[in-house]
């Protein structure tokens, strides 16, 4: 860099200089862990109970337990939120809190069953039964899935129509 460059140059150099290292700063957030697929299925189960509008909270990566909140308020509808937690010993100390926060509790989930669980407080201790169990989906190997598209991409070439094809002479638009 020569002192004679004009100043919108050393400008310029400098903006692309921090977008580089706020690039390099982004890039391992961006590559964040995949979430379990126990953690899918909680949410998955989140969405029947809670509706479609759910806020996750990042305490979900590796928890045990987990339960749905909604903020009980006089107007508008409030929105819920997943919030995982270590232990059921944990989960029904934030049942309790909850209650007296003035939150409304709409379920609570179990992570390492994969069912939901209903709550009861009795003599002043919350106790949890467990649910029928749900269905996880299990992760699918590279391998099939390249197998299934490859039979996908066969019934389609087969079915497609003859106008459906490359019409436009192969230029790009």
């Amino acid at each position: 860099m020569s002192n004679d460059e004009p100043e919108y140059l050393k400008a310029i150099r400098r903006t692309r200089e921090q977008q580089k290292q706020a690039g390099a700063k982004a890039a391992p957030a961006a590559g964040a862990k995949a979430p379990s697929p126990a953690e899918r299925e909680a949410l998955r189960w989140a969405k029947e109970v809670g509706g479609k509008e759910i806020r996750v909270a990042n305490s979900l990566t590796g928890a045990k337990v987990a339960i749905l909140v909604q903020p009980i308020t006089p107007f508008g509808k409030p929105p819920v939120s997943l919030e995982g937690l270590a232990s059921r010993e944990a989960l029904a100390e934030r049942v309790k809190t909850a209650q007296g926060a003035g939150e409304n509790v709409v379920g609570t989930f179990e992570l390492t069953t994969g069912r939901p669980l209903t709550f009861e407080i009795q003599e002043g201790k919350v106790v949890f039964s467990a649910g029928p169990p749900r269905q996880i989906m299990k992760a699918e190997s590279p391998e099939r899935m390249i197998r299934r598209a490859a039979k996908q991409a066969e019934i389609l070439a087969k079915t497609r129509k003859v106008d459906d094809r490359d019409r436009g002479g192969g230029r790009g638009r």
